[in-house]
């Protein structure tokens, strides 16, 4: 531990003697002292290792549940701002964000404007905009007849349940963030502050419920997993979004990879972790999809994490180097290597 990072009080650790997603105890020590790189706002050095069995990356020890409200102090779902897949700046930009319109209006019933309608037939052409525009839109099944009820965890600042509002699904979210549940409150949505513990009287109520970036900050993977699943009603879906702790980009920065985020990133998973969590809490018929554009948010401020600078704003500008562009098409074609792991699961 450098002189300048504070330690976490030794009171508020926890041992993980096992791995949180397998229970096997093999393990190899993957990096030594990190630190919050991201945010900056979370003291103490981490040590992560990666499970011998299922490959899943955990921090030992780690924040207790009791202590971890620390390490979010300045987190980005107090922002209330939604940011488009295409700034509407340019004339291309602006083509690009109207043609994404059209593609969404039609195949989830959103009614966004400016929109070309020709984007459902030419966003198909241009496959990293469209899996793109399908993650934001959280590859959202049919709304079912006589509607359908949605639950995102850890839903933020409301933009998804806008999103799926405008789509005709009955929406609810769930935070612990106290600024994000206010501004998501702020929009008029029903939104929830607390864990999934404030949902304990409910069963079998929602057709959807999404995770998007969540699944990594939490204690307990698995269980979190089975009690989301007792919230579905038979045959519904579970999505979730997380980092991809094999991925080309946590390869190829090792421990400036953006997705590590010390402390906050409890469990970090690789596709064989995250499918044996999922079929370890009874889901099945495992989906997974390719978001697109999604290394270009992550590249930019890794490297400005090696390079000992803010990570926060990092970006470039829309122009993305000639290796990271080819970056996108191997990660296109390697699903096991893709920075996040998108997938869907039936109950």
């Amino acid at each position: 531990m450098s002189e300048t990072t504070r330690p976490w009080p030794q009171a508020d650790l926890e041992a993980v003697p096992c791995c949180p997603v397998c229970g096997n105890v093999e393990r190899s020590l993957l990096y030594k002292g990190l630190t919050d790189r991201v945010f900056c706002i979370a003291d103490g050095a981490w040590d992560l290792y990666r499970c011998g069995q299922c490959a899943c990356g955990y921090l030992d020890p780690r924040p207790t549940p009791e202590s971890i409200g620390r390490a979010y102090a300045s987190y980005y779902t107090h922002d209330i701002e939604d940011h488009p897949i295409v700034r509407r700046k340019g004339y291309i930009r602006s083509l690009l964000h109207d043609l994404v319109n059209g593609y969404q209006n039609r195949r989830y019933g959103l009614q966004r404007s400016p929109a070309l309608s020709i984007g459902r037939w030419l966003l198909p052409l241009l496959p990293s905009l469209r899996t793109a525009a399908d993650a934001e839109c959280r590859h959202l099944p049919p709304l079912p007849a006589g509607g359908g009820r949605i639950l995102d965890v850890g839903c933020g600042n409301g933009g998804f349940l806008m999103l799926a509002q405008q789509a005709g699904w009955q929406v609810e979210g769930l935070d612990f963030d106290a600024g994000a549940v206010q501004a998501a409150r702020s929009r008029g949505l029903e939104v929830h502050h607390g864990g999934i513990e404030v949902l304990d009287e409910r069963s079998g109520c929602y057709d959807v419920i999404t995770l998007c970036h969540v699944i990594e900050h939490v204690h307990d993977p698995v269980a979190t997993l089975r009690r989301l699943r007792t919230l579905l009603k038979p045959g519904g879906v579970l999505w979730l979004d997380t980092p991809n702790l094999s991925s080309l980009g946590a390869l190829r920065f090792g421990p400036y990879w953006r997705g590590l985020e010390t402390p906050r990133h409890l469990v970090l998973f690789s596709p064989v972790s995250m499918k044996t969590a999922l079929t370890r809490a009874g889901f099945h018929s495992l989906r997974q999809y390719w978001r697109g554009l999604s290394l270009f948010n992550v590249f930019a401020p890794s490297e400005a994490i090696a390079r000992g600078e803010s990570a926060n704003g990092s970006s470039h500008q829309g122009r993305p180097p000639l290796r990271d562009v080819l970056a996108e098409v191997c990660e296109m074609m390697q699903p096991a290597r893709r920075e996040f792991l998108t997938l869907s699961a039936r109950k």
